[in-house]
């Protein structure tokens, strides 16, 4: 082997060239040894039991278990005690997990602060390991989450789908994908995979690993890198655990958000991009078991006949998932009884409209998870409720099981209270027997309302699709880019012929400003004298001015400038600069 010390010793009598050569010579051995001796070793060594004797560690961000998410190092899992277990050890790192017990470190769904979700582990000292036999060590990333409702496509997308695409593009990074497609889902709520559990898989090239696969392999099970918990960000309705359901409080998902998980969806599907040149049609969904249209042959011919379109009949039984979406895609409207389906609204192209039939004795106003997903900004749908009002074009069904509508259970005297009611009362989630006997009756469709009840829907989203209007009446807050700081802001004395005193201020727009197709720009000043509370404010249509009023002689003042963009988009303060008369 050529040393390097020895090539030293003889460069003194070599010329510069001939150094040269023997270094590249060298330089050239030396990696092929470091080739020889990497292929002796084989592939890179992946994390084993050694590497959990380091011990676990957390990194936590957020206040409480509703808004928290957590990384952690060599969490593991045990099968036998079905519990995840923190190993504290030399290696050992723990961040941000105060409140950890009140009640919870973190939500294993979307759903906040279900006492269902809620995501514990037990502290062990590294020593322990040696009790556990068999180890079995998931390398790479992993996101570990709970499925909240997997049967019911409406949770599957609002409470899962839309969450772990959110998360997932938060906490993983890829230069061709929103996301790092390797990441693994860990499903630990329990539940069988179910029908849905395509959906799922999208989302990783990775097998996804369910609970029941943990407890069925009897080996502790370690991730080296796992994340815990899902975003909350992308979800709009709360279903009534603490309160009668409705849109939940500070909603922030917008269509930007919704469009580009429903385009991810519909390219891991291979579902063709829309093409407005082809004609469209009226989607139907048609219920086969419950909740049925009893005359829905002929809502279909009147749809055709009244807009002159194709009626698409679709349904659970008849067509997959993303079948569904592949015809929704392309449709003008949508069409269907409350239920879990209308959540694939989502795929409907701007401009669309959608019509949500409601059963006797269901107000639309108390059940508006699709009408106010449809509303979100920059959705561009329009949204309309058909609710039938004719008690003898419904029928009921006593008898079903209580899970779907039966009463015969309750005591006379609360059947003939149901009975003989008009309205479904606001109540909580989630076996209010009213609520289950009403939602489950099939329905008559009295055609002549029920047209014109569509009607209007198509009137007014052919009235939206012309209007034009400012961001703050069309709800494009979504969209909204901020004017940045003006900049060279300075500040002057001036005197006037009768010796009153003033400040000229001056500066330059945000540098930003021509890229925002701002259609009115204004500044608003404010100006405050040092050592007071109080400020005097303006709001100006020009880059400098002469400000009199209010000031005197022999003061100094704090002055902040700051861009607003057509009436309502608020730029920030540029620095405050100390503007002083004295000495004038």
């Amino acid at each position: 082997m050529l040393n390097l010390d020895m090539i030293l010793k003889v460069t003194w009598v070599m010329t510069t060239v001939g150094f040269a050569v023997l270094l590249s010579d060298y330089l050239r051995l030396r990696q092929q040894e470091c080739r020889n001796n990497t292929d002796a070793e084989g592939p890179p060594k992946l994390p084993d039991r050694d590497y959990v004797q380091q011990g676990s560690s957390v990194w936590c961000w957020g206040d409480n278990n509703t808004d928290r998410m957590c990384k952690f190092s060599n969490l593991c899992f045990s099968p036998q005690h079905q519990h995840f277990v923190f190993f504290h050890g030399e290696q050992t790192m723990t961040h941000g997990i105060h409140n950890r017990f009140q009640p919870a470190l973190v939500d294993l769904s979307s759903v906040p602060d279900h006492n269902t979700q809620y995501f514990q582990y037990v502290d062990l000292p590294v020593s322990a390991l040696r009790d556990f036999e068999k180890v079995k060590i998931f390398p790479g990333t992993s996101l570990i989450f709970n499925r909240f409702n997997p049967d019911n496509l409406m949770h599957v997308f609002h409470d899962d789908l839309l969450p772990i695409y959110s998360t997932l593009r938060q906490i993983t990074a890829s230069d061709l994908d929103p996301f790092n497609l390797n990441t693994r889902l860990v499903v630990m709520e329990g539940w069988r995979p179910g029908e849905f559990v395509d959906l799922y898989q999208m989302f990783s090239t990775e097998d996804l690993v369910f609970k029941q696969d943990l407890v069925n392999s009897e080996e502790l099970a370690c991730f080296t890198n796992a994340y815990v918990g899902l975003s909350k960000a992308t979800t709009w309705y709360q279903y009534g655990f603490k309160v009668p359901q409705g849109p939940k409080d500070n909603i922030t998902v917008t269509a930007r958000e919704i469009t580009q998980f429903t385009d991810f969806v519909c390219t891991r599907l291979g579902i063709e991009k829309i093409d407005d040149t082809e004609s469209k049609y009226i989607v139907l969904f048609s219920r086969r078991l419950n909740r049925l249209i009893v005359n829905e042959v002929d809502v279909t011919i009147a749809l055709a006949r009244e807009f002159d379109m194709r009626v698409v009949t679709l349904s659970m039984e008849s067509h997959t998932v993303p079948q569904q979406i592949a015809v929704i895609r392309k449709a003008s409207m949508l069409v269907g009884v409350h239920g879990s389906f209308l959540t694939l609204a989502m795929f409907l192209p701007p401009g669309a409209v959608v019509v949500e039939l409601f059963p006797y004795a269901v107000n639309p106003e108390h059940y508006v998870p699709y009408k106010t997903l449809a509303n979100l900004p920059g959705m561009k749908l329009t949204y309309t409720a058909w609710r039938n009002t004719e008690q003898q074009n419904t029928i009921t069904h006593p008898d079903n099981p209580w899970d779907l509508g039966g009463i015969a259970h309750l005591d006379p005297a609360e059947q003939d209270a149901i009975l003989r009611s008009t309205e479904v009362p606001r109540h909580l989630c989630c076996r209010n027997p009213e609520w289950l006997f009403r939602i489950y009756q099939d329905t008559v469709v009295d055609i002549p309302s029920f047209l014109k009840t569509v009607h209007t829907a198509v009137n007014d989203a052919e009235t939206n699709k012309q209007s034009t209007c400012s961001p703050s009446t069309c709800q494009d807050e979504y969209k909204t880019i901020y004017p940045g700081q003006v900049v060279d802001l300075t500040c002057q004395i001036v005197q006037s012929s009768d010796g009153r005193v003033g400040l000229q201020l001056s500066w330059q727009p945000p540098w930003n400003l021509p890229y925002l197709d701002a259609k009115d720009t204004k500044y608003e000043v404010w100006i405050q004298e040092q050592g007071k509370a109080s400020y005097m404010p303006w709001i100006l249509p020009f880059t400098s001015h002469v400000f009199s009023e209010g000031i005197g002689a022999g003061l100094d003042y704090n002055v902040w400038v700051r861009c607003i963009v057509d009436d309502t988009v608020v730029g920030p303060f540029a620095d405050a600069v100390q503007c002083s008369t004295k000495g004038s």
